[in-house]
């Protein structure tokens, strides 16, 4: 039977409402959809009280089960979506390819308003963001803030929180966490030999994320809008400042 998992500390959160129909009947039906002529296992279904919208799906030999976590987000989920998602899983466990109907079934409900508040919200209440203090050992995140925003915002762009990440990241350099309200900044770019130039664009390209939101498409996001990269162009050493970021 589908039920919330543990929290870690023990503690059992309160039972969520299930659809109509167990999702481990919705699995099953996905199983008989994607192998006519195999007899369905056993059905682990459980929703997770997840930070994100997450699911995994593994087959265990010792009982013959098919187990499968899934955000307690998608319970308000249609269960078509719901179907679907189990289609997606079974695919990855057989490896099998998704069908585009499918897929597209799934990741238009994900991208819907409601979804991505959800999912937005879930990252806020269960999530943690660890970042260090603005103020790094060559540079203030707060101060470059500032001034970057009476350069190029006149002074009237929101001021999320500010900090430098806690692992000197050279993959990821900046990001900013709509959920969490804060942009994080890569320690690699606290070091003395960083050309002010570099660390500016990058904060810079992490402003316009605030300024311009994410915009949602019917089974994608666009997270680098028109007007995002038309700001971004608008930068003074832009060209320079990139080639500076490559040669780090």
């Amino acid at each position: 039977m589908s039920r919330p998992a543990k929290r870690a500390n023990g503690v059992e959160p309160p039972q969520l409402p299930l659809d109509i129909e167990e999702p481990a009947s919705i699995f099953r039906r996905a199983f008989r959809r994607l192998k006519p002529r195999t007899e369905p296992p056993e059905f682990d279904v459980r929703y997770r009280c997840y930070a994100r919208l997450k699911s995994t799906v593994r087959f265990d030999a010792a009982t013959a089960t098919i187990r499968a976590d899934i955000s307690d987000l998608v319970q308000q989920a249609p269960p078509e979506v719901v179907e679907a998602l189990a289609t997606i899983l079974l695919c990855k466990l057989y490896r099998k390819r998704v069908s585009t109907a499918v897929r597209h079934r799934y990741e238009r409900w994900v991208h819907t308003p409601d979804t991505q508040q959800g999912m937005l919200e879930i990252r806020k209440d269960r999530g943690r963001k660890r970042v260090l203090s603005a103020a790094g050992e060559f540079y203030d995140l707060d101060t470059l803030f500032d001034q970057l925003n009476a350069r190029h915002f006149a002074s009237e762009l929101h001021k999320p929180e500010l900090g430098w990440s806690t692992r000197p990241s050279r993959r990821r350099l900046g990001s900013y966490d709509a959920a969490h309200d804060v942009i994080v900044i890569s320690r690699i770019l606290d070091r003395k030999a960083v050309p002010r130039l570099a660390l500016e664009y990058v904060l810079y390209h992490e402003m316009l994320h605030v300024k311009h939101p994410v915009q949602l498409r019917e089974t994608s996001r666009c997270v680098h809008t028109p007007a995002f990269m038309a700001d971004e162009r608008r930068f003074p050493g832009i060209d320079r400042a990139k080639r500076i970021l490559q040669s780090l």
